[in-house]
């Protein structure tokens, strides 16, 4: 296959084998067939990111997606061989350095299919005419497996297996490696909203967060609907351009001295809370179950100056601490475990992984939150606050003008002010009616030295106002005649005189 000046971008690498005709059959195998009609190359035997229905992916085959372009990793779809079965499994690939050869990949198997154990014979994955993809084993391919069985297949995964030469599906499907690490399995469909396009009908991880690398060596964060994901990078790396992934974390750089000493002084720890962080068994230094604290297994890794990070977390309710000593396969979101992440001393890095300095800094979604919330709490309680002041100020306010009010307007030596409650004490609730007027009744009482006092209680309110009710009662407490009675005391609340 040649591009348009005559680049070479794919090769059989057949010129030796006497092929004579090539055919595309109708379930898409691109076959190389020789003079006598032998099969020298086809495209079934050497898949790519994609399996057609009836296209065997055996044991020593595998899907690969296409490589990341900024830190080279890559997914595969592949048998995977545990000490007692095999099963089929989705792993990520990543570089160990980006100094050392690209064929140097450290791994992580992140999502896997049913356990097969005690097979003879082949095992083959394959996907059937009717969208069921699974796995067929033994001698006599008799063995089946679903991974995702359609409701509309009635023919069985066994059916799809030794038939090569098959008719037109009546629906076309695929099953696709993403680039983001997703098995997914795609239908053609001719008339969605009026267009053609493929649907996607199942997808092996549902959760994104639940794939290794999907943001690099970042963390993976869900949104409220826990479908959708973002990408936070870890203190001491970030995003490069505009991929949505992270790389160049600190991990790439040597903590030990030259003589393998720990440079305690030039590095310290950055919390990464709640978030928890894929690793395998090659990138682990130590793993303590006797740290009681969380702050002692960021201390575990200061300490140990192969240590570019620890996660602490419970498994079953007791704690454990994994002393690590790369980041490459990414993390994720968990309420239960703690990321710690060794960095330099002379620099302060956000959860977003960009160094700070003055007064700017990028930070994660949750500290921006935090930063929002925070002066809207604290401007509420200030101006709560202060209307709980104005409103004491005002009733103490209104309270002192009337008691300096009472006292400016009655004289020195006047009469005395009396309540309406202690006027009915001495009343005994004005049960003795001594004589009535145009104005009120007048009561039988006695003071508490049992001078005897008669009180008049008007029966209608002056339409004047109490000031000049109280100026009366001063004249009229001023008046002394030997014919008057004279005024002692007065009683004005509300309405009541």
């Amino acid at each position: 296959m040649l591009m348009d000046k005559g680049t070479t971008v794919w090769a059989s690498n057949t010129s030796e084998a006497g092929v004579e005709t090539a055919v595309m059959s109708e379930n898409g195998n691109f076959i190389l067939y020789t003079d006598n009609l032998s099969v020298a190359w086809q495209s079934f035997s050497h898949p790519s990111d994609t399996l057609l229905p009836g296209q065997p992916l055996t044991a020593s085959l595998e899907l690969i997606s296409s490589k990341s372009p900024v830190h080279g990793g890559y997914y595969t779809l592949k048998m995977l061989q545990q000490p007692t079965s095999l099963n089929l499994g989705l792993t990520y690939n990543v570089p160990e350095s980006l100094d050392m050869s690209p064929e140097l990949y450290s791994n992580y198997s992140y999502w896997s299919g049913p356990d097969i154990s005690n097979v003879t014979g082949d095992v083959v994955a394959v996907l059937d005419k009717a969208g069921s993809f699974g796995i067929v084993y033994g001698s006599s391919s008799n063995g089946a497996v679903y991974v995702y069985k359609n409701d509309a297949d009635y023919g069985g995964l066994f059916s799809a297996v030794n038939q090569s030469n098959w008719n037109r599906p009546s629906v076309l499907r695929r099953l696709i490696l993403e680039a983001n690490g997703n098995l997914r399995l795609y239908r053609w469909d001719n008339d969605v909203n009026g267009s053609r396009q493929w649907v996607a009908e199942w997808a092996a991880v549902s959760n994104p967060c639940d794939i290794a690398g999907i943001c690099g060596n970042g963390i993976c964060n869900l949104d409220r609907s826990k479908t959708n994901a973002s990408c936070t990078c870890l203190p001491g790396s970030s995003k490069v351009g505009n991929d949505v992934s992270c790389s160049g974390n600190s991990s790439l750089t040597g903590k030990c001295g030259p003589h393998h000493e720990n440079l305690t002084s030039q590095f310290k720890i950055s919390t990464v809370q709640q978030t928890t962080y894929y690793f395998s068994g090659s990138s682990v230094i130590a793993n303590y179950s006797d740290i009681d604290s969380v702050s002692k297994c960021g201390n575990a890794c200061l300490s140990n100056c192969d240590c570019i990070a620890s996660v602490y977390g419970l498994i079953e309710e007791k704690p454990y601490c994994w002393v690590l000593r790369s980041l490459e396969f990414g993390g994720f979101e968990d309420p239960g475990s703690t990321l710690f992440v060794k960095v330099e001393a002379n620099g302060s890095f956000g959860v977003n992984g960009d160094k700070e300095s003055g007064n700017s800094s990028d930070e994660s979604e949750s500290t921006h939150e935090k930063v929002l919330i925070l002066p809207i709490v604290l401007s509420m309680t200030v101006l709560i606050v202060l209307l709980g002041c104005l409103l004491y100020i005002n009733i103490h306010r209104k309270r002192s003008l009337k008691r300096a009010l009472d006292g400016s307007l009655i004289l020195s030596g006047g009469p005395i002010s009396f309540t309406f409650r202690d006027l009915q004490h001495r009343t005994n609730n004005f049960s003795q009616l001594l004589g009535t007027g145009g104005f009120g009744s007048v009561y039988k009482g006695s003071l508490g030295d049992g001078t005897l006092i008669a009180v008049k209680k008007l029966d209608k309110v002056l339409p004047h106002g109490e000031r000049e009710f109280i100026t009366e009662v001063n004249t009229i407490g001023s008046m002394h005649h030997m014919n008057l009675v004279r005024l002692c005391g007065y009683c004005s609340e509300g309405t009541r005189r």
